[in-house]
């Protein structure tokens, strides 16, 4: 009887040390992992993993394909008169901008002195600048601080300044307007029409691959011409 009472306790003894060594054990694992946790941070998401902040800063300094690709009208633009004699032509004489046909009636007169010419309706004062920016030099009725109105060509914008100028034909002197008086001014006498006259004759397809190249196709889809 004694001997079994002496070998109960010897396997109770080796149980007790048995489960106190398991448990330093899982002690120690414990505190291995921790300690190299905080030495080398967050296990990582993924063998390319990249922080969305990053992605977001990335993305900023990309221009969209489509943006680069859009039409824009440069900031400004002029046409030298003197280079376009088939446009001094039709100022051989001063134009009459006081008939209530204004542009209509000067567009009809120029079919002695110029054999090319167009006038266009529905304009806008981007399909303007469009015009200056290819070469085009854009004939309007204006009036210049409420006094007699005049027919004059558009020769130069600069958006730097915010005007507009016009060439006498003859002299080649200048005149300018602020782009929100001559805006004001075009739109009452000219209707937001303007002339044009070109070495050859101009057709619908020629003005929307101009007007294609400066502008997005909405800007000039309600205009009009008639041209000869």
């Amino acid at each position: 009887m004694k001997r079994h009472l002496s070998f109960l306790r010897e396997v109770h003894q080796r149980r007790l040390s048995d489960a106190s060594y398991s448990t330093v054990r899982a002690c120690v694992a414990s505190l291995v992992f921790v300690l190299l946790s905080i030495n080398c941070g967050p296990a990582p998401k993924g063998q390319y993993y990249v922080p969305e902040s990053a992605i977001a800063a990335a993305e900023k300094n990309i221009t969209p394909q489509s943006k680069q690709n859009q039409p824009s009208l440069p900031e400004n633009a002029f046409v030298r008169l003197q280079e376009r004699p088939y446009v001094g032509n039709a100022f051989k004489e001063p134009p009459n901008a006081n008939t209530r046909g204004g542009l209509d009636d000067f567009y009809a007169k120029t079919r002695g002195t110029a054999q090319h010419a167009a006038i266009i309706s529905n304009c806008s004062f981007d399909v303007l600048k469009a015009f200056i920016a290819k070469g085009w030099v854009p004939i309007v009725k204006i009036e210049f601080s409420r006094g007699r109105p005049e027919i004059l060509p558009l020769t130069r914008y600069s958006d730097a300044i915010s005007e507009v100028y016009f060439q006498n034909p003859a002299s080649f002197s200048e005149r300018r307007l602020s782009y929100k008086d001559f805006e004001t001014s075009w739109a009452t006498s000219s209707r937001n029409k303007c002339v044009l006259i070109t070495p050859q004759q101009l057709a619908d397809s020629d003005l929307e691959k101009v007007l294609g190249r400066y502008l997005p196709k909405e800007a000039f889809q309600q205009i009009s011409m008639r041209s000869r």
